[in-house]
Formats: structure tokens, C-alpha cells, sequence
């Protein structure tokens, strides 16, 4: 291979997604003979996922794994078999662009990090156009170009910050937007049991630990889907209440050899106290809503005769 290429193994995970691959492989196509490594991960797909990805990019000389079902999992299985000093997750439907590779090579090689972290371009869910909707990394590049403000390292309280304070989001956001540091991922491998917080599961656990450049440049975007059913209220509080037990626990471990760390423990165990008070709030007015349409079922004029009707039985009316 060309020593032009870009140190990068990226991984490209599939599985049933045909459909979607389609338009996704339109920008594979145009970054893939940047990156010196092609890693497709395949989960036994039976849409013709595996079919359509060997035509288009067995050419371009991608290696092809097989690994069961599983986000996460399948990431993880790509990544350690990765080989070049940095690493992409590409992601179906989060394209990025040569330009956008490259200015996230730019920023490792003048930081040196464990990952680079970029806002997504928010898109909808075909890519046709932009949407208002924003991640932590968007908002906080926000924040970076109205201070005049370019790539450079975040502090170890920025990163706690900034990885920690969103749960059950964070600053990740998307991964296909960001990279990795090949050595890193392999010894710190994605949780895979976090639904599709994954990414911000991993955050967690290396936010006492990595180190994490940021650059305010979009250099992928997002397509913001539908199809993934909504997470209960309910759901939701369990989530963030295993991230921020997960958090607390990376924080606490790391903390005894850096005792440095220790403020920020306290933070965070605080800002975890408080955000159970607003979860548990939420869920006691959602409770009182049900309530009250239990309750005015059919409106207030409806529950008003229900009441007189039985108060009349009471009373011995018939």
C-alpha cells in the first residue's frame, strides 16, 4: 500500500442495513483509498448487507471479519484486529469526507491524544438537509467558536466534565466523528452492555485517564434516525443511573493513585445526587398525570356525573 495513505484502520460494522449501506458506501467509496486499513465487521446479515458491501468495497481491498450480533461487540471485534496507530469507526449513515479524516489526523498529530472528538453536522433522516437538534459536542464547539477558540487538549476536569456531566449523554457523541487511538481502544475496549449508549459508557470509564483533544470543526455528519423505539421515563432514570454508578466507579479507582482527583469525585457524586432528585421529580409528576387521567377519564364534566351518580347511590337514590 501507498505510504500516502493515512495511518488510520477504520471499521466499518454491518449487519442487516442494506438499504441504508447503500447511500452510506457512497462516501466509503470516496475515503477509502485515504486509510491504509478497511476493516468491515459482519454479523450474519440475510438482506444482502454482506453481498452488497464485498462488491463495493472488495476492490477496494477491505478485510471482512465475521462476529455475532452485538453494537458494541462487533466494534470491538473490528478494533483488535486494527493495526494502524489510530482508528475510525464508520458508522452506517454518519458520513464523513477525506477532509474531515484528515483534519482529525491533523489534530492527533499536534496533540498526541488517546481520541479526538468533533461535532457532527446534524442532518434528518435521509441527509437531504440540517437539523436544529444538537449533541454536548455541538454545543460545546458552540461555545468554542464564539471565544475564538481551536483545536487543543482538554484539562483532566474538562474531560471529567464534559464526559461525565451529560449522562445519559456525552461529549462523544457520535464516534463516527471522532479518533481513536488504536492502542487504547484495544486496552479499553467498548461496554457492550449499555443499549446504545455504548459510546458514553466508554466515556465514563476513561474520563479519569485519557487524554482528549477537541476540535470545533464539523468533520462528519449525522443523520438523526427514527426507527429506534423511545426509551421509557422509566428506562431512561435506569440508564443514567448505571452510567453515573459507572462513572463514580472509574472515578473512585483512578482516583487512588491521583489523589488530584479527588474534588472532582466529589463533584461528580453530587451532581449525581441532585440529578436522581430532578430523575425521581420527573417520574412523581409523570405519576400524577397518569393520575388525573385515570381519574378524569373522559373529562371533567364525565367525572362529575360519575361522583354525583354514586354520591346519589349513597344517599339510597336509585
Amino acid at each position: 500500500m501507498s505510504n500516502q495513505r493515512f495511518p488510520i484502520s477504520a471499521v466499518l460494522p454491518v449487519y442487516n442495513c442494506r438499504e441504508r449501506l447503500e447511500r452510506h458506501l457512497k462516501s466509503v467509496v470516496v475515503w477509502a483509498p485515504t486509510v491504509t486499513e478497511l476493516i468491515v465487521v459482519e454479523s450474519g446479515s440475510t438482506d444482502g448487507t454482506m453481498e452488497l458491501v464485498k462488491e463495493v468495497l472488495g476492490p477496494l481491498g477491505a478485510h471482512f471479519i465475521q462476529h455475532p450480533p452485538g453494537l458494541y461487540q462487533s466494534w470491538n471485534a473490528g478494533i483488535a484486529a486494527a493495526t494502524s496507530p489510530w482508528c475510525y469507526i464508520s458508522t452506517v449513515e454518519d458520513p464523513i469526507s477525506p477532509e474531515g479524516i484528515s483534519h482529525l489526523l491533523e489534530v492527533a498529530k499536534r496533540h498526541d491524544p488517546d481520541v479526538v472528538i468533533s461535532p457532527p453536522e446534524m442532518m434528518n433522516e435521509d441527509g437531504s438537509e440540517p437539523v436544529a437538534d444538537k449533541m454536548p459536542s455541538n454545543r460545546l464547539a458552540d461555545a468554542f467558536r464564539a471565544s475564538g477558540l481551536s483545536d487543543r487538549i482538554l484539562s483532566r476536569a474538562e474531560t471529567i466534565a464534559n464526559l461525565c456531566g451529560f449522562i445519559p449523554h456525552g461529549l462523544l457523541g457520535s464516534s463516527a466523528s471522532n479518533l481513536y487511538r488504536t492502542s487504547f481502544l484495544q486496552q479499553h475496549t467498548f461496554p457492550g452492555d449499555f443499549g446504545h449508549c455504548g459510546d458514553t459508557a466508554w466515556g465514563v470509564t476513561v474520563a479519569p485517564i485519557a487524554r482528549v483533544a477537541f476540535t470545533p470543526c464539523s468533520c462528519a455528519q449525522f443523520y438523526c434516525q427514527k426507527e429506534h423505539a423511545a426509551r421509557s421515563r422509566e428506562q431512561q432514570r435506569e440508564l443514567s443511573r448505571r452510567l453515573s454508578a459507572l462513572a463514580i466507579v472509574s472515578l473512585k479507582t483512578a482516583s487512588i493513585t491521583n489523589p488530584d482527583l479527588i474534588p472532582l469525585l466529589g463533584w461528580l457524586e453530587n451532581h449525581t445526587f441532585y440529578s436522581a432528585g430532578l430523575w425521581k421529580l420527573l417520574a412523581d409528576h409523570q405519576a400524577y398525570q397518569e393520575h388525573l387521567q385515570a381519574k378524569y377519564k373522559g373529562g371533567i364534566i364525565q367525572y362529575l356525573k360519575r361522583a354525583i351518580r354514586d354520591e346519589w347511590k349513597q344517599l339510597g337514590g336509585k
